[in-house]
């Protein structure tokens, strides 16, 4: 699944992880690194690895706290929505395209089925 979203996003330059932030923060808001992590499911380490080449491209920004400099808030940047406005289009087709495959009912099931295994508290995280 993850080649098929990353190709299918390629166009835009970005990976499936790195659209799946870029979607995320522009849902939610800036979020703290460890609760952005917790959101996505991922370590602490693994999202600072892939928020460096966001970073750089200037479609997120990291900030200190203004509460606890020790802490990092993530946002979305104006690049970073526009990038990520372009992408969606291509995210839908990769998800026509896994359905299509797939089929809608065992899609819906199987991100049922993921959404109950992040939700377990597993201590991913």
């Amino acid at each position: 699944m993850t080649r098929l979203y990353d190709g299918a996003l390629a166009p835009a330059g970005l990976g499936l992880n790195q659209y799946s932030i870029l979607a995320k923060l522009d849902r939610l808001g800036p979020k703290i690194l460890q609760d952005l992590a917790g959101l996505l499911v991922m370590d602490r380490t693994t999202l600072g690895h892939l928020l460096r080449p966001l970073e750089t491209r200037k479609l997120v920004r990291i900030s200190p706290s203004k509460d606890d400099r020790r802490q990092r808030i993530i946002s979305l940047t104006p690049a970073g929505a526009s990038l990520l406005k372009a992408a969606k289009p291509l995210w839908a087709k990769a998800e026509r395209q896994f359905q299509q495959v797939f089929g809608a009912d065992n899609a819906f099931d199987l991100r049922v089925a993921l959404k109950h295994v992040t939700m377990a508290g597993l201590g991913v995280v």
